[in-house]
């Protein structure tokens, strides 16, 4: 075997198929161990080594070393080992090199299949791996080659299969090799056969992918598809809804003069396009499916069947071309709906529910919804306010302790002045005359207090108001009097004896 050709071929087989060439390698050393276990025994051991550095191949046969040998085609002797190599012992493995050209030609192709198969198994998770996280994605691809039955999709790493029913109608015969075509994956399939990827250009999610490419509301998810219903190359209806009440859904994926949608529709071979309103109300949705007829009531059977009940002139507008427009309006909606002209509906006796009753009672249903939820919100700067209004009490007690401390002095002047006038004549001893003095030492230090108690402000405020009852204002008249008063009282100092004050002097 040429081990340096292999090599040299396991390069350039890396290069085309994009597989590590270290796969490739143990992927061979697999091969060649069962090729050489079905040329000699299923239950033989054999050891493979492969140097791609070098250029080597090397096949050993392996036997345990034993001190009694029961199967020689597994075991050998010590001392037959020992032979060999002194430095083996008992448990030790003898590997005997075993040329791979010896190998029959059977277990030749036996290698082949095995390590061909293991190239596909790699190949095939490279694939799934690369390509299942774009399932349900749009990708570019180069047309490879065209079936009668499917057309290969060029992709990259695989060529995609696209089946005749997954193309528009009539899309076919206008493909060319090498054309350049936007395709959506549908499957990643890791089957037996290979790793097959399955695209369609006539799947539903394809739409809505060109819908989130080229109207921007979609892709920034301000107005969201809800549900898609599509007969390929020919109709579809999409319908839509705002999360935003300021954007009109319909209108946004119109766009102006329906240049937005005319522009998805050429992708699609002029495929018609209908946009309507999505409404959780079963009645108001089927009356939007059923557009462009104008349907004017409906009847709930349940939650899968319906009577549709629409004015004599658009009846065959509801059902539309071929039955195509009931058809989607049944795979939009999910409800099968009977279809019925406003005279067959009288005379059959139908009862049902007007459009225009049913819209009433939905917006109606809106605004109570819209009323729960405002007053949730208004309570949140209550909340927040409340901290201000426990705040205010601490601001007013501030200046109370500063009147208080004021007040003290006034007080004081009003309290005993005049008695000590009179008693101090009568009183000799110099011990009561101290006493006086020593009081306003204790006031005095009474006033370096900076907080006083309940009690302390309640008697300073009697206190207060006696000395303003005590004190009253005069007028001039009275202020007059007053002043005769005391003169009057000046004739009393007249009668005093004040060689007795000078005795008391005299004294000392």
């Amino acid at each position: 075997m040429n081990a340096k050709e292999l090599l040299n071929a396991l390069d350039a087989f890396e290069q085309e198929k994009g597989i590590s060439k270290d796969v490739v390698i143990e992927a061979l050393k697999e091969a060649m161990v069962k090729a050489y276990l079905k040329a000699t025994d299923p239950d033989a051991k054999c050891k493979v080594e492969i140097n791609p550095i070098k250029g080597t191949i090397e096949m050993y046969e392996v036997k345990d070393v034993v001190e009694e040998v029961t199967d020689d085609l597994f075991e050998i002797e010590l001392e037959d080992a020992r032979a060999i190599d002194p430095n083996y012992n008992i448990g030790d493995e003898v590997l005997t090199p075993v040329d791979p050209d010896t190998l029959t030609r059977l277990a030749a192709l036996q290698a082949k299949q095995v390590l061909t198969q293991k190239i596909r198994e790699y190949e095939k998770q490279t694939v799934y791996d690369a390509y299942i996280d774009k399932k349900g994605d749009i990708i570019a691809g180069v047309i490879e080659r065209i079936e009668p039955t499917f057309i290969l999709v060029n992709i990259g790493k695989t060529n995609a299969i696209m089946k005749a029913n997954n193309v528009l109608p009539g899309e076919k015969e206008n493909f060319k090799v090498g054309q350049t075509v936007r395709v959506y994956v549908v499957d990643v399939d890791k089957s037996a056969t290979g790793a097959a990827v399955v695209v369609s250009r006539t799947d539903p999610g394809f739409l809505k992918r060109l819908f989130e490419s080229e109207i921007s509301e979609i892709y920034d998810g301000t107005v969201e598809i809800k549900d898609i219903a599509r007969e390929a190359g020919d109709r579809a209806k999409v319908s839509v809804f705002s999360r935003n009440k300021n954007v009109d859904a319909t209108g946004s994926c119109i766009g102006k003069s329906g240049a937005r949608i005319q522009q998805i529709s050429n992708q699609l071979l002029g495929e018609k396009i209908d946009v309507i309103n999505y409404y959780k109300d079963p009645i108001l949705y089927i009356a939007e499916a059923l557009k462009p007829a104008n349907v004017i009531g409906v009847n709930l059977i349940d939650a899968k069947s319906a009577i549709a009940v629409v004015e004599d002139d658009d009846f065959s507008l509801a059902i539309g071309k071929k039955g195509i427009n009931a058809r989607l309006a049944v795979k939009l909606t999910g409800t099968k709906i009977d279809i019925k002209s406003l005279t067959d509906a009288v005379a059959e006796g139908i009862e049902y529910t007007t459009v225009e009753a049913a819209r009433t009672n939905y917006e109606y249903e809106q605004k109570q919804a819209e009323v729960v939820v405002a007053p949730v919100v208004e309570e949140i700067p209550v909340v927040e306010e409340t901290p201000v209004v426990e705040e205010t009490p601490v601001v007013e007690s501030a200046p109370v302790v500063e009147e208080k401390v004021e007040v003290k002095p006034a007080v004081k002047v009003v309290k005993t002045e005049p008695k000590k006038v009179e008693t101090a004549p009568v009183s000799k001893p110099k011990k009561e005359e101290k006493k006086p003095y020593s009081k306003p030492k204790k006031e005095d230090k009474e006033v370096k207090r900076t907080t006083i108690n309940s009690q302390e402000l309640q008697d300073i405020k009697k206190q207060n108001e006696q000395a303003r009852n005590y004190m009253p204002v005069y007028t001039d008249e009275e202020l007059e009097s007053l002043d005769d008063d005391y003169e009057e009282v000046d004739d009393y100092y007249d009668n005093v004896d004040y060689d007795d004050f000078d005795k008391y002097y005299d004294e000392d």
